[in-house]
């Protein structure tokens, strides 16, 4: 990829994230006085790079809000991808010269890291720095670039944060019945982001002993005046999160790989919040000495997945899966069902006299027919199935496999009885009935697609037959149909 082509992929990335020219924000901001306290330099800044300019999301000391990018030093990060530290900026070719060098804030020292953002096909994008400046020349710490790549990482979550925000307000602009609640939902999160506490920790392998900054000590909901609790770190995890957190830290220390995952975590209150936790080795010498990592406070954007993934796969109407749904678990059950030599069945429903229901008093009462429809196939001795609308007055029933056919034509005549709903409204009255076709899987019907053709056949017998009743597929159906 030529250069002009990868600048044109980094500003890309930065549009998306719509971050020039916002406000300050408490959590950039955090982030730059953090870098400047650790470092112990005058100036610190997070800096975005736009094609003429360098622009300031965060910054300390005396710095412009936005300068030009010619002869900065932070679009030299930008287009090399890659940390720079100057000593002393007068004594380095590229930049004596430079007006921000010979003039205000009059820069000597100078180090910065790339910040990037995750594409949604997994690339990591530069779209600006985390550095740190001063006004004198210094000699340049060991340290100075793993610091500033550990804060880095804190600005790479908020910027993912943002991200998964604005995918949600997409989201929610395509399902026009849910506009206002997940825009309601939507300034929750944003509120939430804002104040989201974000803390670092530092893990001592010999000493045993940990360290936190103080908003670690918030996501715990632990004074600071306390002491980090040593001798009780794992218990504010759930025994599973806390098992699968000390089998992430055992992998890094025995390969030498960071971990990043989300966990559960209770609160010294009692609360139980979603973290996302990340961390790796410190190394002296070559070898490790310590675990050194960020705790992110997610609680807020995992409920909103949870709750988009349940919108994406659940009738709005009835509250039972969607086609999509029903297609993804028979496709699993289908796959079970060929692994361990066992068969399941699947049933299709459609309603007889639903149209005339619609017609006559109208499509509420067409709704109330669904909605009772759908508590039918919620019943208590079909607790074990799994129920769907597939569209209309269609649904369909998938039968686990450990129930038998005999046991299934029961509880099939049984469904039917239940199924005669008595619809009335605007002075009429109407019958509603079920008709079912049932189809067993086996050697010849391992497809999801067979499988509900042969009950698609089924059921197209049992209607043509009477309405109101079952069929189980057999293959001379096929011979019927066809005759």
């Amino acid at each position: 990829m030529s250069d002009r082509q990868r600048e044109a992929v980094r500003q890309k990335a930065l549009a998306e994230i719509a971050l020039l020219d916002t406000p300050p924000q408490p959590e950039f901001d955090a982030l730059a006085k953090l870098a400047q306290r650790m470092l112990g330099t005058r100036m610190s800044s997070i800096t975005l790079i736009d094609p003429e300019r360098q622009w300031f999301k965060a910054r300390c000391g005396p710095l412009a809000p936005e300068t030009t990018r010619a002869g900065a030093f932070c679009p030299v990060v930008f287009e090399t991808e890659a940390p720079l530290i100057v000593a002393d900026a007068r004594l380095d070719p590229r930049f004596a010269a430079s007006q921000f060098v010979t003039g205000s804030p009059n820069i000597r020292y100078y180090a910065g890291v790339p910040v990037r953002v995750t594409q949604a096909n997994g690339d990591a994008v530069t779209i600006g720095t985390l550095c740190v400046l001063d006004d004198e020349p210094r000699e340049p710490s060991a340290t100075d670039v793993e610091i500033l790549s550990d804060l880095a990482c804190a600005a790479e979550a908020l910027f993912e944060a943002r991200m998964v925000a604005l995918r949600a307000a997409e989201i929610a602009e395509d399902r026009r019945l849910m506009v206002e609640h997940l825009e309601r939902e939507r300034r929750q999160f944003k509120r939430a982001e804002r104040m989201a506490d974000m803390g670092s920790w530092r893990y001592d392998l010999e000493r045993r002993s940990a360290t936190w900054s103080d908003g670690v000590f918030a996501i715990h909901e632990l004074p600071v005046s306390g002491g980090v609790p040593n001798g009780d770190l794992m218990s504010y995890f759930p025994e599973l999160d806390r098992t699968t957190f000390l089998d992430a830290v055992r992998r890094t220390l025995d390969t030498g790989e960071p971990f990043e995952l989300d966990a559960d975590l209770v609160t010294a209150r009692g609360h139980q919040r979603r973290v996302r936790c990340l961390g790796e080795i410190e190394l002296s010498k070559g070898k490790p000495i310590a675990l050194v990592g960020l705790i992110q406070d997610i609680t807020e954007r995992h409920r909103m997945e949870e709750k988009l993934q349940h919108l994406a796969r659940t009738d709005d109407l009835t509250q039972l899966p969607n086609r999509a749904e029903f297609n993804r678990v028979l496709d699993a059950r289908l796959r079970d069902a060929h692994a361990t030599g066992t068969e399941l069945a699947v049933m299709l429903i459609d309603l007889d006299g639903f149209k005339g229901v619609n017609d006559v008093m109208g499509h509420a009462a067409g709704d109330e027919v669904l909605r009772r429809v759908a508590e039918q196939l919620r019943a208590e001795y079909l607790s074990s199935f799994f129920p769907a609308r597939l569209g209309g007055d269609e649904f369909a029933v998938l039968v686990p496999s450990t129930v038998s056919r005999a046991a299934l034509d029961l509880l099939v005549q049984q469904l039917l009885r239940n199924l005669h709903i008595v619809a009335d409204g605007l002075g009429q009255i109407a019958n509603v009935t079920g008709t079912i076709g049932v189809a067993w899987s086996g050697a010849a019907a391992r497809s999801r697609a067979e499988l509900l053709r042969r009950a698609d056949t089924a059921l197209y017998e049992a209607k043509r037959t009477r309405k109101g009743t079952a069929r189980t597929y057999h293959h001379a159906l096929d011979d019927r149909i066809t005759a």
